[in-house]
């Protein structure tokens, strides 16, 4: 018999409806369950949150909590708009202080900039003489 899910972590199949309860749900997935089971969801989500942990820490010096909240605060990047691109926590490198809600490119652009307000201001007087 083949089976209705299995888990594409761990292996563990099932095939009725009632060994589908070993599965998460999830609505929009075939038989309204996920590929993974309910062990290695919660196994992974635990690995997430405490890679995540460790992450804000070490680049941050603030917990996943803290990161949380901060990202939160705006689902857009706060300087073009954009919302589609990956967005970032932006923060000063000197102090570590939160700035706020980049999209990749702009944080990526500051950065590129020097990340100053003296190295915007030249790019921006260089496009005003140029353009």
């Amino acid at each position: 018999m083949e089976a209705l899910r299995k888990c594409n972590h761990c292996g563990v199949a099932a095939h009725t409806e009632e060994e589908l309860e070993l599965f998460t749900k999830h609505s929009t997935s075939r038989y309204g369950r996920m590929k993974v089971c309910r062990q290695c969801h919660s196994k992974q989500a635990n690995e997430n949150w405490s890679s995540k942990q460790r992450r804000s820490r070490k680049n941050y010096g603030i917990d996943a909590a803290t990161y949380n909240r901060r990202m939160a605060t705006s689902d857009c990047c706060e300087v073009c708009g954009n919302s589609e691109l990956t967005l970032c926590y932006d923060h000063c490198h000197d102090t570590m202080e939160f700035r706020g809600i980049l999209c990749f490119k702009c944080n990526l652009g500051i950065g590129h900039l020097g990340d100053t307000v003296e190295g915007i201001q030249r790019a921006l007087d260089y496009l005003q003489r140029r353009c």
